[in-house]
């Protein structure tokens, strides 16, 4: 570039040897390379036309027009480079021209020459515009590329196929507190993963290298504050044209929140978030996989399913936050009792079961339970209350006892409905008998939800007698129900669907609903019936929609409440609902409905109830009436019994009424001493209400 001057034209020197200058500029031209001429200050400048059209500066301008065309950065670069070519320094520089709202970039060579023995700075430009715009956007495009991986979570890194990891990020380094050299080869990652990990890793590993094929783990990794957190790596070969593994490029990403998360979240579709026990589905998946590594190792596997007793009454007397506490109480009851290998689950609501794998002996399903209800004996405290809680349960052992996991589950199921059965507060272990009798329960229980669905249940009324006039002071409504075949079945045949609360309350209400619109009927009509008693099931008394009910049907047909007798069994009063049915009892009474203690002499707590509920009349039990004469063999008991119990009502200021009277002689008995009312063959068989309608329209009087 020094020697340009001396092969310009007009250039002082011999040409002899050299290429023409016309030809050199030619070249100069086609390689689109401009040439400047500059030989004073004040002297115009030559520019031929490459140049001149490149920087956008007319031929003959003044030198000061360069300057001024140059960008602000390059003008100072110009300038030195300037000087330096006249102290005898050629250079080359990059410049930057400003062209309008554009920029022209060239690489600028500048040398002093001579022209004739006259200095003159000579300029060639080459435009690199195109190029530094290409280049800008690689440096953009680079700059972008170094963001994305720095501020993504993943990691890169690089590995081959006999060095193991050959390069890792500095972030990476940073993340696990190695450095680099210790980070590479085949055994960095050892020194980061989990040692409950490494088998895995090595596998995955091993395979992905004998296979050629991805691999992607999920691996707990040390990091550099020497905690444990949950990485995923995954790489990808890299196959050269022959198909053939040349490397491995793959990344690892700190996903240890997600895995928490995930853990979270499985967590909690395995357990009850109650108790924090397993719940029915974990439950289930655990004991079929226990059955079947049982079937397979020919060992035993104990099964006992239990319940709390009565923990609907928590719930309706001291709320829902109560019953809540009871149930994490007796988890921790069942969890402090049990010192052998063991699952113990909540299976929802107030049900709770244990599997007891590699069962050695059967008596340690005894044991077990011997040990929670020893628990149970102490009251549970909580709220500043204690709470006397108890549970019943039963057992099943496989194979001796069940020959699947359904048919374990199902057997010690059946023996903890005996047990609640016999009295509650029981364990029994499961028998072969047991299972007819569940089958009859459950056949009775469907009865009965049948005969609601299908409209099979009808109501018999009853009457009921004044022992001095002999007239008809009312009716007791009777269940009946109609089978297929159109015969009239008696309550027994569907006894337990009485035990089944929702079946017991949807024929209660079914009840209400037919015999209110008998007797709206029979008013409409001018037919008095008197007081009609209606029995109300435990299950009724257990939710307090009843009294509700029974009002809305009393005032929606226009029927005084005082026409209506509620009969009360003792069963109602058993179980921590006690309180619970008492205010309902007195509610009762006070919107206007009677009260009659049904059965009387045959509970546990007679006199408490007739002194804690406001009880207008006694029922005698039927079975004392029967006996009244030492019939059933127990002498005169009976009668001491029904006459104790007539001179109780009379001086509480109640009304007696005597049940079960089947013979003229209990009737003269009864009324002589002093029972007001009776019901019983001996006046009237429970009848249909069209047969009733004939003894309300005929004769009302007994003769």
């Amino acid at each position: 570039m020094t020697e340009i001057t001396s092969l310009l034209p007009g250039a002082a020197g011999d040409h002899s040897g050299q290429t023409p200058p016309a030809l050199l500029a030619s070249a100069f031209r086609l390689a689109g390379v401009g040439l400047c001429r500059v030989s004073g200050i004040h002297e115009p400048v030559s520019l031929d036309p490459v140049a001149s059209g490149m920087i956008e500066i007319a031929d003959g301008a003044r030198p000061r027009a360069l300057l001024r065309q140059a960008d602000p950065e390059s003008r100072s670069k110009l300038i030195t480079a300037v000087r330096r070519a006249l102290a005898g320094e050629p250079g080359r520089l990059d410049m930057s021209w400003l062209l309008g709202d554009t920029l022209a970039h060239t690489d600028v060579g500048v040398t002093l020459s001579d022209d004739d023995g006259v200095p003159v700075l000579l300029f060639t430009l080459a435009d690199r515009t195109a190029e530094r715009e290409e280049m800008a956007q690689l440096r953009r495009r680079n700059k972008h590329l170094w963001q994305t991986v720095d501020l993504n979570p993943q990691l890169p890194w690089l590995a081959e196929q006999d060095k193991g990891v050959i390069a890792v990020t500095d972030r990476y380094l940073k993340l696990v507190g190695l450095k680099e050299e210790e980070a590479l080869g085949f055994l960095g990652w050892m020194k980061v993963v989990h040692p409950d990990d490494l088998e895995k890793m090595q596998a995955a590993v091993g395979r992905a290298m004998m296979t050629n094929e991805a691999m992607d783990i999920r691996l707990r990794f040390k990091v550099a504050n020497q905690e444990y957190r949950w990485m995923r790596s995954q790489c990808f070969p890299l196959r050269n044209e022959e198909g053939n593994v040349v490397q491995w490029y793959g990344y690892t990403e700190d996903i240890h929140e997600t895995v928490l998360a995930e853990m979270e979240t499985r967590w909690a579709a395995d357990h009850d978030s109650l108790t924090a026990l397993p719940n029915r589905a974990l439950f289930n998946r655990r004991l079929d996989e226990t059955i079947a590594r049982a079937a397979q190792d020919m060992t035993r596997v104990g099964l006992m399913v239990l319940d709390l007793d009565h923990f609907k009454d928590v719930n309706d007397l001291f709320g829902h936050d109560a019953g809540d506490k009871l149930l994490v109480q007796f988890s921790k009851v069942l969890q402090n009792s049990i010192f052998v290998e063991a699952t113990i689950a909540r299976l929802g609501g107030d049900e709770f079961a244990i599997l007891l794998p590699n069962l050695e002996n059967p008596q340690v399903m005894q044991d077990t339970i011997d040990a929670i209800f020893a628990e149970l004996k102490t009251p549970i405290k909580f709220d500043g209350r204690d709470f006397d809680c108890r549970a019943s349960a039963g057992w099943a052992i496989y194979p001796t006892q069940a020959a699947n996991a359904s048919e374990l589950f199902k057997h010690a199921d059946i023996a903890l409905y005996e047990a609640k059965n016999t009295g509650r507060g029981r364990y029994m272990a499961f028998e072969p008998r047991m299972k007819n009798a569940m089958q009859r329960r459950v056949a009775m229980i469907n009865l009965g939800r049948e005969a609601v669905e299908n409209g099979r249940l009808l109501p018999y009324y009853q009457p009921e007698y004044s022992l001095e006039t002999g007239e008809i002071i009312g009716f007791e409504a009777l269940l009946r129900r109609r089978d297929r075949n159109g015969a009239i079945c008696l309550p027994g045949s569907i006894y337990e669907a009485f035990h089944d609360f929702e079946v017991a309350e949807a024929i209660g209400i079914e009840m209400l609903n037919m015999i209110v619109r008998d007797m709206a009927d029979w008013r409409a009509r001018g037919i008095d019936f008197g007081v009609m008693s209606i029995n109300a099931s435990t299950a009724e008394f257990r939710n307090r929609d009843f009294i509700q009910r029974l009002i809305d049907h009393a005032d929606g047909a226009g029927i005084p409440r005082d026409r209506f007798c509620v009969e009360v069994n003792e069963d109602v009063f058993v179980g921590r609902a006690a309180p619970l049915v008492r205010q309902m009892i007195l509610e009762l009474k006070q919107e206007g409905f009677s009260i009659a203690l049904d059965d009387f002499g045959t509970g546990y707590a007679s006199l408490s109830h007739l002194r804690e509920i406001p009880v207008d009349s006694l029922k005698i039990d039927r079975s004392f009436i029967m006996d009244l004469f030492g019939e059933a063999g127990s002498g005169n008991d009976s009668a001491a019994i029904v006459s104790a119990i007539i001179k109780l009502g009379h001086s509480l200021g109640m009304t007696v009424v005597a049940e079960g009277i089947e013979t003229r002689r209990q009737a003269v008995f009864l009324k002589s001493h002093g029972c007001t009312i009776g019901q019983g063959f001996l006046f009237g068989r429970p009848a249909p209400k069209a047969v009733v309608e004939e003894l309300l329209l005929g004769a009302r009087k007994i003769a």
